[in-house]
């Protein structure tokens, strides 16, 4: 019985070839990008829940002095957490480090490097190849690496017991442990842990952010037991301090927890820090939950598209397989064994287009790449599970699609059938209803992503306050010492190079930031502000737009004391008169510069201090001519060498601070965009098809209204008619879906491009004449026929 089912499936699907292959790519295209968004979503979803025990993990970090929220947090809570709280199974620290130097014999590399206690192995649960987890980074010289490490380091020769030297001080430490290679989503990408105990300060302080704090919780403990523990240490260690934190003297607790500059702790549970942690300073760049959502939805979308281009063309087509239905059950077919006929030959459109999609799917994957630059996941064979997965997603994607068609295809009455033509008005009008259905995704997603993109366009062509082009800053300045000074003279007197400044601190970038209390006599708290330090160049370097006042001056000896402020900073401070204010007892306002973005778009223009520093500066920006950026990089690097040949030269362009706060933005409006265009493929192509068989089904009456003097003109409007007002019907429906969600998508960035009128108008006419576009062809087709031959055989 099987196999005559499959023998029938094929010869039906060879019968009607061209709605075969408009059929299977449909799906194909459909499941490929279902798939791939999907893919992506799970792997968004999936972060760092592999852990044997993660559902007990939380991360704590800190907040404090209205500063912001930090990721990090006090290095103090190792020490008194575990005894303030029973439920602590576990407590680790980890710190941080970027391309620090590594010498393994006469090789050298450079890594990211994870300093971290004993520990850390008893919250995360690596797989140890070699060595003991008890005992992993137990003394201070030990090391634990990954076994893809161990290769890269020492080849095929065994790895434990090894040496490796780290930093400029090549410190040794011995590999005491080989962990295996996991490339599972994860927000702890390290594959080097060293022993944190020569990095800790036993530093006392509760206000700092200095490392990533996890803690792991006995069974039958909870979220809740733990903010318990966190408010005791509040009360206990870190309210006592508070007077020497910069609160006023003999505050009450109840009134340090309600100020706004008190500490706080802000506890994430591991599984929700990648998608819904928006705390600076995170120890991996987190990911967007709303996205995330968003890439959801569309693949659903995407996929009911394929799904609905299946069911339309079946049922249109029914006419074609009424017969064989009627015949079938004339002689004693049960409509069970129909069913499951026509499921069948679905489930095989389906098998057939997953094996198609497979190739498109890594063909949209390295698209997708070269079109945004970035990565959405690296491939569809991640496991040996995945195979399975796509065959049962084939399968579950083809009986869904089948099951309206073989229920409507084996209701037909047998002797109606067998008598003449089935009565097909209410497959049209279901037909009609899925056409509606997917121009309205389709337009949806238009609408969504111009609106998107012109954000987009907004953000990166937004007045910053600030000139951002041909400045390029110099990184690590400090590793100069007494030559920092010389090598600013000597480079700003080259030709190209415009301006120069030594300073710390500058719009866009996170890689160095201070923030200080400030405060005037008339107000009762203080409040954090960020700040600047700079040289008397500083100001005229960034090109800031000065207001009121004067910059600093290098021969005025009391501008040490001489402080500028952004305008946001002047409010902030309720200064009326701010030029000649005193703040902090004995700082003097100068100046006052027009608000300028330091942060993304998302946030509001915040306070800004400008303060002048003679040294401990990290930073050296140059302002050079357009064009001379090239040659003055090589001839600072040469220099650099020539100083500090030890340490590496590092720059970059500081208009490249906002690209990289843009970037998730950026790939976001282009990941929507490419799958938009892929949608409203997925629908014209449903459309292609449909509208072949229209015409084809009219061909006796475009030709009876030939005969009777009807022009090609006449046969294409009569044809599109119908076509055009489903699609209008869709832009009605569409445009206010899409309206909200954009509106609320918009709520989450402080500016925003307005919504125009015409995004919308354009939109639905480009809607109007890729459907016309698409069922055009057919129509013309028709109408050109000539009429002769439509009906000699009446």
């Amino acid at each position: 019985m099987l196999r005559n089912y499959l023998v029938v499936a094929l010869r039906n699907l060879k019968r009607q070839f061209s709605y075969s292959i408009i059929n299977i790519f449909g799906l194909a295209i459909g499941i490929a990008c279902s798939l791939v968004m999907f893919l992506f979503v799970y792997n968004e979803w999936s972060y760092d829940r592999h852990y044997k025990n993660a559902d007990r993990i939380f991360k704590i970090g800190v907040s404090f002095f209205n500063m912001g929220n930090f990721g990090p947090g006090p290095e103090v809570l190792g020490e008194y957490l575990p005894k303030e709280f029973e439920g602590v199974e576990a407590f680790t620290r980890i710190l941080r480090s970027r391309e620090t130097p590594l010498s393994i014999g006469d090789k050298t590399f450079d890594e990211m490097v994870y300093y971290t206690d004993s520990s850390f192995f008893k919250v995360f649960s690596y797989e140890f190849l070699e060595g003991n987890r008890d005992f992993a980074l137990s003394t201070p010289d030990q090391a634990v690496i990954t076994q893809r490490m161990a290769r890269k380091y020492f080849g095929d020769a065994p790895a434990l017991g090894k040496v490796i030297e780290v930093g400029k001080e090549r410190t040794p430490f011995t590999v005491s442990g080989i962990v295996k290679d996991d490339d599972r989503s994860s927000q702890l990408k390290a594959t080097l842990w060293l022993s944190i105990d020569h990095q800790l300060k036993n530093s006392k302080i509760w206000t700092s952010a200095s490392v990533f704090n996890y803690v792991l919780l006995k069974e039958n403990n909870g979220r809740e037991d733990l903010d318990n523990a966190l408010d005791r240490i509040m009360e206990k260690q870190v309210y006592p301090s508070a007077s020497s934190a910069g609160m006023p003297p003999n505050i009450s607790f109840e009134d340090y927890k309600k100020n706004e500059n008190a500490l706080r702790f802000n506890v994430h549970a591991l599984k929700d820090v990648h998608l819904k942690s928006s705390l600076n300073y995170e120890i991996s760049t987190p990911g967007n939950e709303s996205n995330m959502y968003t890439f959801a939805a569309i693949s659903v979308f995407i996929l009911l598209l394929a799904s609905v281009n299946f069911i339309n063309l079946t049922t249109a087509r029914a006419s074609r397989r009424g017969k064989e239905v009627g015949i079938r059950k004339s002689i004693g077919s049960g409509r069970s064994k129909l069913v499951i006929q026509f499921i069948l030959e679905s489930v095989i459109v389906s098998l057939i287009a997953m094996l198609l999609s497979l190739a498109l799917a890594e063909m949209f994957l390295k698209v997708f790449e070269i079109v945004t630059g970035t990565q959405l996941i690296n491939t569809l064979w991640n496991s040996g599970w995945s195979l399975l997965i796509l065959l049962a997603f084939a399968v579950l994607v083809g009986f869904i699609s089948g099951i309206y068609p073989a229920f409507y295809l084996t209701s037909f009455t047998p002797i109606k059938v067998l008598k003449g033509n089935i009565a097909m008005g209410g497959g049209s009008q279901f037909r009609n209803l899925l056409v509606i259905f997917q121009f309205s995704i389709s337009i949806c997603l238009m609408i969504c992503s111009t609106i998107i993109v012109r954000q987009m366009n907004f953000m990166q062509t937004k007045d910053m306050g600030f000139t951002q082009e041909n400045m390029i800053t110099i990184d690590n300045v400090g590793a100069l010492k007494q030559h920092a000074d010389a090598f600013k003279n000597e480079l700003s007197q080259m030709s190209g190079v415009l301006k120069s400044s030594l300073h710390t601190g500058e719009p866009g970038s996170k890689a160095v930031m201070s923030f200080y209390t400030f405060q005037t006599p008339e107000m009762k708290d203080p409040v954090a502000i960020n700040t600047y330090f700079g040289d008397a160049e500083y100001i005229g370097v960034m090109e800031f737009k000065l207001l009121q006042g004067r910059s600093f001056n290098k021969d005025i000896a009391s501008d040490s004391a001489g402080v500028v402020l952004n305008e946001s900073a002047v409010e902030s401070l309720g200064l009326k008169e701010p030029i000649g204010a005193v703040i902090n007892k004995d700082l003097h306002v100068i100046g006052v510069v027009s608000d300028f973005h330091w942060e993304s778009l998302r946030n509001s223009i915040a306070p800004v201090a400008i303060l002048l520093s003679k040294n401990n500066y990290y930073q050296l920006g140059f302002r050079v001519e357009p064009g001379a950026a090239g040659n003055f990089i090589s001839k600072a690097e040469v220099k650099w060498k020539s100083l500090v040949a030890d340490e590496p030269f590092k720059y970059h362009f500081l208009d490249d601070n906002f690209g990289e706060l843009l970037e998730k933005e950026q790939v976001f409006s282009k990941a929507i965009g490419f799958f938009t265009v892929l949608a409203i493929f997925i629908s014209c192509l449903g459309l292609y098809g449909l509208s072949a068989f229209t015409a084809e089904q009219r061909t006796k009456e475009i030709g009876i209204r030939k005969v009777l003097g009807a022009t090609a003109v006449n046969i294409v409007s009569m044809l599109n008619k119908k076509f055009t007002i489903l699609v209008c019907i869709s832009i009605f429906i569409a445009t206010p879906v899409s309206l909200y969600f954009m509106l609320k998508w918009m709520e989450g960035f402080a500016y925003k491009s307005e919504l125009s009128l015409w995004t919308f108008i354009i939109v639905s006419i480009s809607a109007i004449v890729i459907a016309l576009t698409t069922v055009s062809f057919h129509s013309l087709k028709a109408a050109t026929v000539n009429p002769a031959n439509t009906l000699k055989y009446e």
